[in-house]
């Protein structure tokens, strides 16, 4: 009897893993075809970010029973590879989601900040994102960076009164 159950166990957990998989599929599938379609301009960028929603809500469902099943005391060795690869690919995926919404938001805003203000006006606070980018990569730089950018042979910029302020 217990080698019935342990078989039992070992399907139902392997229907989970290839339902789990299904998902993930169905989800990439959505989230690079939308991405394919707005980078050709066939949806629109604010058409994507609100199909993007559910698709991460989605994954958050997906990843709740992933995480739920990784508990298990009764995993194999293969079953937990298969899982933990899931698990990265879960996360991989979030990343791109929120990425391609982060994106498209600041795509959206930037075409309307364009409409609303005057070209040069637009071009000033284009070069303070600028600055801020620099600030914060000097500031989050590890120390080997910042020795990687003490050798860099490029000539410096010269900061001219008009750009810091």
């Amino acid at each position: 009897m217990p080698v019935e159950c342990a078989d039992e166990a070992a399907d139902v957990l392997q229907a989970i893993l290839q339902n789990l998989t299904t998902i993930l599929n169905i989800l990439e599938g959505r989230v690079l075809y939308l991405i394919k379609e707005s980078a050709r301009g066939a949806i629109a960028p604010d058409a994507v970010v609100a199909e993007l929603a559910p698709l991460l809500r989605d994954l958050k469902a997906c990843y709740r029973r992933l995480t739920d099943v990784k508990e298990r005391q009764d995993l194999s060795y293969d079953a937990a590879r298969q899982l933990d690869e899931a698990d990265r690919r879960c996360v991989w995926l979030f990343r791109k989601i929120r990425l391609q919404q982060v994106f498209l938001t600041k795509l959206s805003l930037e075409a309307r900040l364009r409409s609303l203000v005057s070209a040069e006006a637009y071009n000033i606070y284009q070069r303070l994102l600028n600055h801020d980018e620099e600030e914060r990569e000097t500031l989050n730089s590890d120390d080997a960076r910042i020795r990687d950018r003490l050798l860099e042979e490029q000539p410096e910029k010269s900061a001219s009164p008009r750009d810091s302020g």
